[in-house]
């Protein structure tokens, strides 16, 4: 008999703070979600934490871990700073200590308007009692006032100003919720805060049946998440658990495998043990543990779903609708069974069964952002474009920084010529992400058709990077390879000079330019690697012109008659390097590049592959070793979108690719403001996010033709040059930016990553 200690049906949280106003502020932000609060006051033999730390972080990292493990409890710290550029970015960590808003109109006297942007950081760190940790950011831009105004807020709120130009304190309580830096912050670790609440109360009910269930697993709207925190009885599956939560992925195998060996006949234990082989990359070993959670208890829902992502992850759609529908038919109220299912009906083309199925999931969960985001992507490649702004809006309000949405919302506004709106939603979309080169360039063209060709430069510059964006070793590198022969751009688009090309040869191997970076990594290094494989049918579906909408639905509801055949097909891939020796190492990339050849054989026939390659290093230790810092890995890059993945996709969107091929010229027409350096440059960036390389380098040279001095054509011929692999093209390129711009940090990182030999 298994028994169970009790658990309570809300979070009892501790807001490591004594500032009544902060926890009153956090506590109102929290109304709703089950999450009970409780200031330090509440613990008055709890020390004060000191503040020692260098970071807002690393300050509220410490504050967090030792109130969770001296009160037992989860805890949430934060540490706010307040950035003035006319200080150095000061008072920063020191905000609190440095005498309030007084010392700091004295410190500005006589500082312009112009000078004196600033900002609020808030860093929250959430902590269990056992001191695992995980961290957000909110941050708030305005300027610093000439005197203090209004009577709300508290701190330095009377005395910073707001783009709108009222201060802080000047708004009611709800306004600054909803605006403030510590708001977004919460709004961020919100979900994970209603998570937790759900699963406790999920427990609480779990336990008072405890006789009867025995240990045993019930279909229902609980995740594997909640069911691992019921399972008290195996401590190994709970620290297992906790190594997935941390990313430690090879300890969470190992940990898990003991206690699956311990008992066997536990299906929620061959669920968990799934998960940690899915992460480690052992997708068929993943699969058959879900099946003998299956076989112990073949009604669980979660199982199911489980199953059909890692069918769906091996690109069997079969395998994985199959799943999918089982799971939602074992549970109707399931939004996500929903949601896969149907979008492996929309990958297969089947429109109007994925919009069903889209629409049941925005039912079950309307506040769900990623279910408004699904949908309105779903109306947009149907073109319906009103339908489509409509939940991209919703999903934008339910989350404010999801910058998929984002993009998605301002390609739609411009679509439905609603300029003046798409250019305000894609700029947001660049300060949310500056590393989107897909946002840089729809909102690059809007500015050059607005006139406003020095705010387009200064996107486009930012959109060419190829190595460390934090200055650590190692590669981030999305590229995209046009399948097949093709032949060349007509005339037309050969610009100013420049006679057409010859045909485009067909590639010996498009994976060559993997293996040579795959070779610079050092042996002492450990790295994982993402590769995702887009296979697009021939025609292009998406044509632009003035009838664009109309001509889109058709060639859509052409696909759909034709079947799986004309549908874009997704595989995609992780592996794991470990640090080695030069033999081991030789054999881990030759799997790797196996692995990724065999994918490239079994690509369909007449279609264009779109491969991107995302390589991170955790350096000098394994990614599961316990000093690696799974959480901020460092990072480097050419990456069209150096987004993250805002939502937690099991499958890489791909969306993003018909928002440039909608503005791509067809071959043979001639591309308009040929005479334009900035719009040649622009076009380049467009080939090169999608992988025409040959097209891009022409944009490229087409742009310095008529603009010798443009640093960022030069940055996009760097680009376009590493896309053909000729690395010395692209070194040679870099120099030239640099003789231009010695401080461009871009050429700099990425002439020393090319500098840096391979084995």
């Amino acid at each position: 008999m298994i028994t169970y200690p009790p658990v309570p049906r809300q979070v009892r949280l501790v807001l490591a703070t004594r500032n009544a106003h902060k926890a009153a502020e956090i506590a109102r932000l929290l109304e709703g979600t089950g999450v009970e609060c409780a200031a330090l006051d509440a613990f008055p033999g709890v020390p004060e934490v000191v503040e020692d730390r260098g970071t807002l972080a690393g300050n509220a990292e410490k504050k967090a871990v030792e109130t969770a493990r001296a009160c037992g409890t989860w805890a949430l710290a934060d540490d706010t700073g307040l950035e003035v550029d006319a200080l150095g970015g000061g008072p920063g960590v020191l905000t609190a200590r440095y005498g309030g808003w007084e010392r700091l109109l004295r410190e500005m006297s006589g500082v312009p308007a112009g000078r004196r942007a600033a900002r609020f950081r808030t860093v929250l760190a959430l902590s269990d009692p056992s001191g695992a940790v995980e961290t957000v950011e909110g941050r708030l831009d305005g300027a610093v006032a000439s005197a203090a105004r209004g009577g709300g807020g508290f701190g330095y709120d009377p005395v910073f100003v707001l783009p709108d130009g009222r201060t802080l304190a000047e708004l009611s309580a709800g306004e600054k919720n909803e605006l403030s830096h510590r708001g977004r912050a919460l709004r961020a670790i919100l979900p994970r805060l209603k998570a937790l609440a759900a699963a406790l109360a999920v427990c609480a009910a779990v336990f008072a049946a405890a006789p009867a269930r025995a240990g045993r697993t019930e279909p229902g709207q609980e995740t594997v998440w909640d069911q691992i925190m019921a399972s008290q009885a195996q401590r190994g599956l709970r620290l297992g658990h906790e190594y997935l939560e941390s990313k430690q992925y090879g300890k969470a195998l190992d940990e898990i495998k003991r206690a699956v060996a311990q008992d066997p006949k536990e299906p929620l234990g061959h669920l968990l043990l799934g998960v940690a082989q899915y992460w480690n990359g052992l997708v068929d070993d993943s699969i058959a543990s879900y099946r003998t959670a299956l076989s112990l208890d073949p009604d669980n829902a979660e199982g199911h779903l489980l199953l059909g992502i890692s069918y769906a992850w091996k690109d069997d759609a079969p395998s994985a609708e199959a799943e999918f529908r089982r799971a939602a038919e074992l549970n109707p109220a399931r939004a996500d069974a929903q949601m896969n299912w149907g979008s492996i009906r929309e990958s297969r083309g089947d429109y109007p069964g994925a919009l069903e199925l889209f629409r049941k999931s925005v039912d079950l969960e309307k506040k769900n952002p990623l279910y408004r985001f699904q949908l309105g992507s779903l109306y947009r490649k149907l073109g319906r474009d009103a339908d489509a702004v409509a939940e991209f809006k919703e999903a934008v309000r339910l989350a404010p920084d999801y910058e998929d949405a984002l993009l998605e919302l301002g390609c739609a506004q411009e679509r439905m010529k609603a300029d003046k709106e798409a250019i305000a939603t894609l700029k947001k979309a660049v300060d949310l992400k500056p590393g989107d080169a897909v946002a840089r360039l729809r909102l690059a063209r809007l500015l050059l058709s607005a006139g406003q060709s020095k705010k387009a430069r200064a996107v486009l510059a930012g959109a060419f990077h190829l190595t460390p964006e934090e200055g650590g070793p190692g590669l981030q590198l999305s590229v995209s390879f046009a399948g097949g022969k093709k032949p060349a751009p007509a005339g037309g688009s050969a610009g100013p000079d420049k006679p057409a090309a010859a045909p485009e040869p067909e590639p010996t191997d498009q994976l060559s330019l993997f293996e040579r970076n795959l070779r610079r990594i050092p042996l002492d290094q450990a790295a994982v690697m993402h590769v995702d494989a887009v296979f697009l049918p021939r025609p292009k579906l998406v044509k632009n012109g003035p009838a664009e909408g109309s001509s889109l639905r058709k060639a859509l509801e052409q696909a759909a008659a034709g079947g799986a055949d004309t549908a874009p097909k997704a595989v995609r891939r992780e592996y794991t390097l470990t640090a080695a020796g030069a033999a081991a190492r030789d054999a881990q990339i030759k799997k790797v590049m196996d692995d990724l050849r065999s994918v490239m054989r079994d690509a369909p026939a007449d279609a264009d592959a779109r491969l991107g390659m995302n390589l991170t290093f955790t350096h000098p230790t394994d990614a599961g070793h316990a000093d690696a810092d799974p959480a901020h890995p460092p990072k480097v890059s050419y990456e069209p979108r150096q987004v993250g993945n805002d939502m937690g996709l099991w499958v890489m969107g791909t969306g993003w690719m018909a928002l440039v091929a909608e503005i791509l010229p067809e071959p043979g027409e001639t591309p308009p403001h040929a005479g334009d350096a900035d719009w040649w440059t622009a076009l380049g960036l467009g080939y090169a996010t999608v992988g025409e390389s040959q097209r891009a380098m022409e944009a490229f040279q087409n742009a310095t033709r008529l603009d010798a001095g443009l640093a960022s054509a030069w940055l996009g011929r760097a680009v376009a040059a590493v896309l053909e692999g000729d690395e010395n093209g692209a070194a040679s390129d870099l120099r030239r930016v640099l003789a231009l711009d010695p401080k461009n940090k871009a050429a700099a990182d990425g002439l020393k990553w090319l500098l840096r030999p391979s084995r």
